[in-house]
């Protein structure tokens, strides 16, 4: 990443629960994202995109919100997957 990308960049943890801590094999990631990134384009770096669409829901800092928020530096990112059970 040149100097000019790093000033563009932010930086943003990703926490997964459930069963998308089980396949990251971590509950927990740091990742560098362009300035103006949305919660959508981080899900589709992970390949997560399809979870989304399935019920996934995200949080940007504690707060649910849209997949379209967009990220600021330093933020903590949630993907929560829907709960299932009888």
């Amino acid at each position: 990443m040149s100097e000019a990308e790093f000033n563009e960049a932010v930086k943003v943890t990703v926490r997964f629960f459930g069963p998308l801590a089980e396949a990251f094999g971590t509950p927990t990631l740091e990742i560098a994202l362009l300035l103006g990134s949305t919660i959508r384009d981080l899900a589709i770096r992970l390949e997560l995109g399809s979870s989304l669409e399935q019920g996934t829901r995200v949080a940007l800092d504690g707060v649910l919100c849209s997949p379209d928020e967009e990220i600021p530096d330093a933020a903590e990112v949630a993907f929560l997957p829907p709960v299932s059970g009888g």
